[in-house]
């Protein structure tokens, strides 16, 4: 095996591996299973490498007396094919009824054609009848490469086809991951129809001179895996990076989230959430806590996050006290209104949903200043209460 088959298989299984919790993710939640194909097509690539190495092809050959290798090489590849089709249909479908309800039937027969013409043949796929080891080709095998090579083709063309025509309404880095995917493709494509192109001539002349380039192979294989890998790991950064953001935002708001439900418990909402929404969750249960503070402790008119701070601490101490309750004030200190934004002071029932997503932001950022300046508050009074207590 060279550097460039062990670099593969890293590749290959990384992005295998790192894509088993957003599949499990989305089986549990019962959510789209986009996310199920994609590691289904990165597992099949990967197991479709390990049964290519020549170390494992000369042990199941040696051992078998069989070409299950090569079989298994086909069957995990259009798998991966196949899964890749399905998640490239359903990410490109934009709302509308399946396009594609055909490409699991097909893909069944069609391995179940291959499996077939292995049994049939007493475990061979090219090797003549009566050889235990390849060369020469049997007519029968290229006949089997044939099929195999027509569903490979369609699964990558139709991909890259659905893919490019996506990646002109997409947005710019999701753009670029899309045309690396489709350029993968097209390398994809022009691999097996190099191969069929000779195999083709091969069964119907067997004393042509056509022979494979295998430099074309090799190229176009690495241009094929690396294109799908890196062009499909895009969404996945950038879910990721998204990922991060909300949990830097919870970790910022816990300190304050927590103090407002451990003194208010009924604020907290009894609803399991995916993490995308459990920002906003934690955004409204803290405003909740807030409104409860006002019956308190009258909150003040600034929006300095700083005394922000200062009133839910001094609330919360004088509501752990037992202070009597008066009548809630009715609404929160919260952020001044951006000037840069034209629908600011629209009414909430005519508040478009942009301007509705931008006041949100606006909320919980200035949520995560007040969060902060409570922490750094708390921290400061216990450590004059330590001092005094020494």
């Amino acid at each position: 095996m060279t550097w460039v088959d062990w670099l593969l298989l890293i590749i290959l299984w990384g992005a295998s591996i790192s894509r088993v919790r957003p599949a499990l993710h989305a089986l549990k939640h019962r959510t789209s299973l986009e996310q199920v194909m994609l590691w289904g097509a990165f597992t099949g690539m990967a197991l479709s490498r390990v049964v290519t190495a020549p170390p494992v092809v000369a042990w199941m050959d040696a051992t078998t007396g069989t070409e299950l290798a090569t079989l298994l090489r086909h069957l995990t590849g259009l798998a991966s094919a196949t899964s890749l089709l399905a998640y490239v249909e359903v990410i490109t479908r934009n709302g509308r009824p399946s396009r594609a309800r055909w490409i699991w039937p097909i893909a069944a027969v069609v391995m179940a054609v291959l499996t077939a013409m292995f049994i049939a043949r007493g475990g061979r796929i090219y090797w003549v009848d009566g050889a235990h080891a390849p060369f020469p080709t049997a007519s029968s095998g290229r006949v089997y490469l044939a099929v195999f090579d027509s569903w490979l083709m369609t699964c990558l063309a139709s991909a890259g086809w659905m893919f490019g025509g996506y990646a002109r309404v997409a947005p710019p880095l999701l753009r670029l991951g899309l045309v690396l995917s489709t350029i993968g493709m097209v390398a994809g494509v022009i691999n097996r129809l190099h191969v069929m192109t000779i195999n083709l001539v091969t069964l119907f002349d067997p004393d042509t001179t056509l022979r494979e380039i295998p430099i074309l192979g090799r190229v176009t294989l690495v241009i094929c895996l690396f294109g799908i890998t890196a062009g499909t790991s895009i969404p996945a950064w950038r879910a990721g990076v998204a990922r991060w953001r909300e949990f830097t935002a919870l970790r910022e708001l816990r300190p304050l989230w927590k103090a407002l439900i451990d003194q208010y418990p009924d604020v907290k909402l009894k609803m399991d959430v995916p993490l995308q929404t459990r920002v906003v969750r934690r955004v409204l249960e803290i405003q909740d806590g807030m409104l409860n503070l006002t019956s308190v402790i009258t909150p003040p008119e600034s929006n300095d996050p700083r005394v922000a701070a200062e009133w839910v601490a001094d609330a919360l101490k004088d509501a752990r006290a037992g202070a009597p309750f008066n009548a809630p004030a009715g609404q929160i200190p919260g952020p001044g209104p951006d000037e840069n934004d034209s629908d600011t002071g629209a009414s909430p029932g005519t508040e478009t949903l942009d301007a509705m997503k931008r006041r949100f932001e606006r909320e919980t950022t200035w949520l995560r200043q007040v969060a902060t300046q409570y922490k750094q508050q708390r921290a400061r009074r216990g450590r004059s209460v330590a001092r005094l207590g020494s």
